[in-house]
């Protein structure tokens, strides 16, 4: 039975509420990181805007000692290079999210951080009530990063994660955008795209799965080898 359009209009407002009001672990754990990849930013700046303070400072010093001193003059344009090294370092360098024509050529190790900081930076223009599946699809992209950064990029779950990851998702985010204007806010076209995360966050959950499994089954195996080399019955 389809869906009558007052309905879905309910439940996406409803939708929409609760992914403003109710935070699902997925979203802290997201909303962390952000804060995170933030402090990193913000200490990067003022690591740069110090060290350029000292070699601003560290100039005019060396300069009026060695070579003449700098009056007034001279400390008022060392004031104003001081500021203007302030002014630079406090907004530079920008983070920039990634290059979706870049990322087929990027390592695969790589992949999902890139990903992860695009998807960041789409966040303003994708509707509200897929915050949810988007802070999943964040949280798969975490889980998968350490099992890429050992895999061997010729095998075909390397295959997999990197089409899904440079591909698939990124195209299901730019086709979401390019609905018109008028017809991107309805209900049908959201359900469409948090649809469309849905499969990608299983997809993404069942390649962390299998190269999980992979893994269990190496160190059963080394387990074998250990037991049967040194076992017991090695012994006697």
């Amino acid at each position: 039975m389809a869906m009558l359009p007052e309905t879905r209009d309910a439940l996406a407002r409803y939708d929409a509420w609760l992914a403003r009001t109710v935070k699902s672990p997925d979203h802290m754990a997201a909303q962390a990181r952000r804060l995170e990849r933030s402090a990193r930013s913000v200490g990067r700046r003022l690591r740069n805007m110090i060290f350029g303070v000292f070699a601003v400072v560290l100039g005019a010093f060396l300069y009026g000692n060695l070579v003449a001193p700098l009056g007034f003059v001279g400390l008022m344009l060392t004031l104003v290079a001081v500021l203007g090294v302030m002014v630079l370092f406090a907004s530079w360098p920008a983070p920039k999210a990634p290059r979706l024509e870049k990322l087929p050529e990027a390592p695969l190790a790589t992949l999902p951080a890139k990903i992860e900081t695009w998807l960041e930076a789409q966040r303003p223009a994708l509707p509200a009530p897929a915050a949810r599946e988007v802070d999943m699809v964040m949280m798969q992209l975490n889980r998968l990063a350490p099992e890429l950064k050992q895999l061997d990029p010729a095998t075909a779950e390397a295959d997999d994660a990197r089409r899904l990851l440079s591909d698939h998702l990124p195209r299901l985010v730019k086709s979401y955008a390019e609905v018109p204007a008028t017809h991107r806010a309805t209900a049908e076209a959201q359900a469409h795209f948090r649809e469309g995360l849905q499969v990608v966050g299983s997809e993404l959950e069942r390649l962390t799965t299998d190269l999980a499994r992979e893994r269990i089954r190496a160190l059963e195996t080394e387990g074998r080898f250990l037991e049967s080399r040194y076992g017991p019955s090695k012994k006697k």
